[in-house]
């Protein structure tokens, strides 16, 4: 597969034309395809109409003189009489209905009425004295707790450079020392995530080949080249581990976060580039992870979210109801993160070729153990890789069930 190395910009040209052609909507070497069937069979009944509208008048130009005449007919009767400022009165008061229309489609077929009036609401809430006063002895209450949770094991801080340099049995002393600290709370093996091996031996192999590599770094792939080849390398394992086509490819990032916000960067910037969207968003569960409201604060698009079902997996009714024109994707966990559910992925795949638009499948909690299910002799519900039709990108982490050191995701 063609790969990204780690540290390259997702909206470098080569890498958004990968993605682009990961999405099926531009070639390998960057140029536009022709459209097929199933490309306008996807897009939009909006985008239909205004593309058949504008052959239209291209092929016959009379068609336009004809639409004037008709729209000159309607307005003059209508303005007769009015002054000019009176006319220009009267449109901005189209202009503010028209708005004003649109606000409420987006409010009730967005967050829905109640939401929006409880977010309306809640500052003015928060200005009440009564309030206020609540908010503040609460605000003290956790800080209290806080700092008594997170205090309690600290040893003598250290707030100053020093003068000397401590000596190296001191300074191993006191790494041994925290090193303890931070095995105390899970060695014992009670705790849920977090941590995902506790075997010894593993984690001072991993050590070992960690520091070998430990100030080598890929961007400068010809000073390291073997650190590049690894990057690659993990990344190609994992698109085959997930049946990545022929022509995939991926990036090595420094968590889940990173690899979220990386794809969700990607999806604006394609429909920016190849739908002109310039007002986006992305629809995903009430139940995703938080890295998709990062990313929807950090590349400034809407993020929807679709309400969960009796059985904590999307709602697929609600989650379509919230697509729009201005949709770029749709997003699936495989599981989420607060009740392990997995989304209905084989059902979003669908929707997403319907509309034309891209499919992300969160698998960093799962990505490691659910290509290997059938293999234990279990079943899943539903799909969860490239072999999904309408599946555009996933983000997995290595350093979770795959074992690798923090800091390792694609």
């Amino acid at each position: 597969p063609t790969i990204q190395p780690r540290g390259a910009s997702s909206c470098s040209p080569t890498s958004t034309r990968i993605y682009l052609a990961r999405l099926g909507m531009v070639e390998g070497n960057g140029k536009r395809e022709q459209p097929t069937m199933s490309h306008v069979e996807a897009l939009p009944i909006a985008s239909i109409i205004a593309g058949t509208a504008a052959l239209a008048l291209a092929m016959r130009p009379s068609l336009l003189g004809q639409l004037d005449a008709k729209v000159q007919g309607v307005l003059t009767p209508w303005l007769e009489g009015k002054s000019a400022y009176e006319a220009i009165k009267a449109a901005g008061k189209l202009l503010l209905g028209a708005h004003t229309l649109r606000r409420i489609w987006q409010v009730v077929f967005g967050p829905g009425i109640y939401a929006t009036l409880l977010d309306t609401a809640i500052p003015f809430l928060k200005r009440l004295p009564a309030v206020k006063k609540q908010i503040s002895d609460a605000s003290d209450d956790v800080r209290k707790d806080l700092s008594t949770a997170l205090l309690k094991d600290l040893t003598q801080p250290r707030r100053c450079i020093p003068d000397q340099g401590m000596p190296e049995g001191e300074l191993l002393t006191l790494m041994n020392e925290r090193h303890a600290l931070d095995k105390r709370y899970w060695v014992e093996g009670k705790v849920t995530g977090a941590i995902y091996s506790g075997e010894a031996a593993h984690m001072d192999l991993i050590g070992k080949v960690y520091g070998m590599f430990a100030y080598y770094n890929p961007l400068h792939a010809d000073l390291h080249p073997a650190t590049r080849q690894m990057d690659s390398e993990v990344v190609g394992m994992t698109l085959r581990l997930f049946n990545g086509p022929e022509q995939s490819c991926g990036a090595f990032t420094t968590g889940g976060t990173e690899s979220i916000l990386m794809s969700m960067k990607s999806y604006r910037d394609w429909g920016a580039k190849v739908k002109g969207i310039t007002v986006p968003n992305v629809v995903a569960c009430v139940t995703a992870h938080a890295a998709f409201d990062k990313a929807a604060q950090y590349f400034k698009f809407d993020l929807r979210k679709a309400r969960a079902g009796a059985d904590q997996a999307v709602d697929l009714r609600h989650l379509r109801s919230l697509i729009d024109s201005n949709t770029v994707a749709i997003v699936g966990s495989a599981p989420q993160y607060p009740t392990g559910t997995m989304d209905n992925i084989d059902a979003l795949g669908e929707i997403a070729t319907r509309y034309g638009i891209g499919l992300h499948v969160d698998c960093c909690l799962g990505g490691f153990l659910l290509p290997f299910v059938k293999k234990a002799g279990f079943e899943l519900p539903h799909g969860f890789d490239f072999s999904v039709r309408g599946v555009t990108t996933i983000s997995c982490d290595p350093h979770k069930y795959g074992f690798a050191p923090k800091g390792a995701s694609v």
